[in-house]
């Protein structure tokens, strides 16, 4: 579903180029005015509405005009909340759920999302202070709110318990409904590090009985489920194949779906890799985390590969029949890896990437101040930062036994992706397209004439949308970014930029943000840029598609125009 919340500074999409570069400026579409400023917003593209909010208004608008659908204050909703301290916009069940906190008698209200009228309100509810607890189940039109004590099923549009369960007390990490049994797999998540480390928290995986609550089976697993700090994706996946349900959660489990029992499992702990890294980021950090570090397990038929981390410095890479769990290989050891972020297939070789760009999400903020009046600005930020050493490596499929080694890389990498029978990759100063079977470079192509700097990721076209051409692969440089064909390294565009932080690439638009605000957009296919001067301390979000920022100034909402 096309639905973006973000809270405070969103992962503010913007840039500044170079003056000498030239550039088309952005045009605004619409602009309103409401009647309060917003420190909470939101943007649902398949509903058509953005919000903005602050602790005791809320204002709803249509995207496609900009008209006020509606603009009430949280008392003209309920007499029984003034000061809201949590909103959770539920836009599949289309609702917003507010909460007012009063210290044991916190007042829970849901509020109909096209209209702002009250749905129903309780103060049964006590203790929740985390999106993860409140989650919408569609295939029962039902909530699952979770407290401290027990997990409650209540109808959507009328608050009517089902049932409730104290065998469940935790943050729901992920979940699917299994229809065809009417029964829920849900798996747990800490409500926080503390919780995880010193309170005793367990790692419940649990089957229930979606019409009455009855646990079918409850079992234990191994690792941390978390979302990502900024976009807030579960780093688990569960799922059934055949009679087996699998947990791929640092690495996999597997047990009997019919009544839980474990049947195999290759998991390890990747907590290490928060320690590999620090934010680069605007202001002080507040919470970061570190993803992709260790590559998920690849699947090839009846076979799994799994990267099985022993320590941060003693890795293996292992095959394994998927249904059974018999190891059938293991590799020699790849010694002094610290992060293994790559892991890829062609024919009858895996290749690994060693080394090079692993996901860094963060929330950070800086604070301004005159002697009389101080205000704190905060950053949404997700990059990409590269820990050493690095290395691209090949293994037979067959025993396990390494194929060939580059020590091309030694020295830099980004990441790697395979295009045909070949993989490219880059060194940070040059790209490169490798011989899957031997390693050897079908072409070197120095990236010193694109003046983007140190490239520290390239971006594989086959993952981007369907109107992004697929025959060139984008190159992100530390000022700058560029394209090149994939096939022969030429070079196609390159666009230089002006401390700008890569935000992602959204429908054929490349987006970057700065410090100040302000907007930058690069056409994947042309090179084409636009730019948007927005006012500082502005929060911002883009649409999926790439083609609208929806900008939030003072009091102010603007849809501008990234086409």
């Amino acid at each position: 579903m096309k639905n973006l919340i973000l809270t405070g500074l969103t992962i503010g999409l913007a840039s500044v180029m170079s003056y000498a570069q030239k550039y088309d400026e952005m045009k605004t579409t619409w602009e309103i005015e409401a009647t309060h400023p917003f420190t909470e917003t939101g943007l649902s593209e398949e509903k058509a509405i953005v919000h903005g909010s602050n602790e005791k208004m809320f204002t709803m608008v249509s995207t496609v005009d900009g008209k006020v659908k509606w603009s009430k204050k949280f008392k003209e909703i309920d007499e029984q909340i003034g000061k809201v301290d949590l909103q959770i916009p539920m836009y599949e069940s289309n609702a917003v759920f507010l909460f007012d906190k009063k210290a044991g008698k916190d007042q829970m209200v849901v509020v109909d999302m096209e209209t702002g009228v009250k749905l129903w309100s309780t103060n049964k509810y006590q203790g929740i202070d985390d999106p993860d607890e409140v989650i919408y189940i569609a295939e029962l039109n039902a909530y699952a709110i979770v407290t401290k004590t027990n997990l409650t099923m209540v109808k959507a549009r009328t608050g009517e318990e089902l049932w409730s369960t104290v065998k469940f007390s935790t943050p729901v990490g992920k979940y699917f409904y299994d229809e065809q049994e009417n029964a829920i797999v849900i798996i747990s998540m800490p409500r926080n590090a503390w919780q995880a480390m010193f309170k005793g928290f367990r790692n419940q995986i649990l089957k229930i009985n979606a019409k009455n609550g009855d646990v079918l089976w409850e079992q234990t697993f191994v690792g941390i489920v978390e979302r990502k700090i900024v976009t807030r994706e579960s780093v688990a996946k569960i799922f059934l194949r055949g009679d087996k349900l699998f947990l791929q959660l640092n690495g996999l489990q597997v047990y009997e779906y019919k009544t839980g029992s474990p049947i195999w499992a290759a998991a390890y702990d990747v907590t290490f890799a928060r320690e590999l890294v620090r934010p680069k980021v605007y202001g002080q950090v507040v919470r970061f985390g570190v993803y992709e570090a260790i590559a998920q397990p690849l699947y090839d038929g009846e076979y799994v590969y799994i990267l099985d981390v022993k320590s941060r410095k003693s890795q293996y890479l292992k095959k394994y029949e998927v249904n059974s769990g018999k190891l059938i290989w293991t590799s020699p050891e790849i010694k002094d890896a610290r992060v293994i972020p790559g892991l890829y297939k062609i024919d009858d070789k895996i290749i690994l990437q060693i080394g090079g760009a692993v996901e860094v999400q963060a929330i950070s903020k800086q604070t301004y101040g005159n002697g009389y009046v101080q205000w704190t600005q905060y950053f949404r930020t997700i990059k990409y930062q590269n820990v050493k050493p690095y290395e691209v490596q090949a293994f037979s499929t067959n025993d396990g036994t390494k194929s060939w080694d580059s020590e091309r890389f030694r020295k830099g990498i980004t990441n790697i992706f395979p295009s045909g029978k070949n993989i490219v990759v880059s060194s940070g100063k040059a790209l490169y397209s490798l011989d899957y079977k031997t390693g050897k470079e079908a072409y070197e192509i120095a990236l010193g004439d694109d003046d983007i700097g140190l490239a520290e990721k390239i971006v594989n076209p086959a993952e981007l949308g369907d109107n992004v051409s697929k025959d060139n692969v984008i190159v992100l440089g530390e000022k700058g970014v560029s394209s090149h064909n994939i096939a022969t390294g030429a070079k196609v565009w390159a666009v230089k930029t002006k401390k700008g932080e890569f935000s992602g690439i959204f429908g054929e638009n490349i987006f970057f943000d700065t410090e100040k605000g302000d907007y930058f957009s690069i056409d994947a296919n042309s090179g084409k840029a636009k730019f948007f001067d927005s006012r500082k301390n502005s929060k911002s979000i883009v649409s999926l598609d790439g083609k609208s920022i929806y900008v939030f100034e003072g009091k102010k909402i603007l849809k501008v125009s990234a086409e």
